[in-house]
């Protein structure tokens, strides 16, 4: 099995990634798998504001891996993450007679932290960010008939 450093990757600054998060709407919760740095310092699944505070309290370079033969470590920026994210229904084989999961077209990246063995996933979770829209809607709702 080839590692993310043995194999295409870029470097990406997580203030970076941040950036990125923040573009796809700070509502948007995301979930973590497999990095013990973030899982101590976030509970998962979060809203984006909240992992894009660690990530730039962080300040610490990335490393994700991409499709792209030709990538050898170079840096990349906020502006490039939307060409190198994969989507979940490509990750898994789904039936065909079945209909679509809902989260089958949430976006992944899998990276690690630059020096570190340790290779994890960024998933977005769209299951999570609907369940806190309707959630929000309620109480707004609720909070009107109150008044």
């Amino acid at each position: 099995m080839s590692t993310i450093l043995s194999g295409p990757h870029y470097e990406l600054p997580s203030a970076e990634l941040a950036d990125w998060i923040e573009t796809q709407g700070l509502d948007c919760w995301w979930n973590v798998d497999g990095d013990p740095r973030l899982t101590s310092l976030v509970t998962f699944p979060c809203p984006g504001d909240e992992l894009v505070a660690e990530l730039r309290r962080l300040n610490r370079p990335l490393l994700v891996q991409v499709d792209q033969a030709d990538a050898k470590g170079e840096p990349i920026d906020a502006g490039r993450i939307d060409g190198v994210v994969s989507r979940l229904r490509k990750a898994f084989t789904l039936r065909p007679d079945a209909p679509e999961p809902p989260w089958a077209n949430d976006r992944f990246l899998y990276l690690c932290w630059k020096g570190s063995p340790v290779e994890w996933m960024l998933v977005e979770d769209s299951v999570a960010t609907q369940d806190s829209l309707k959630d929000y809607a309620e109480s707004v709702s609720g909070s009107d008939q109150g008044a």
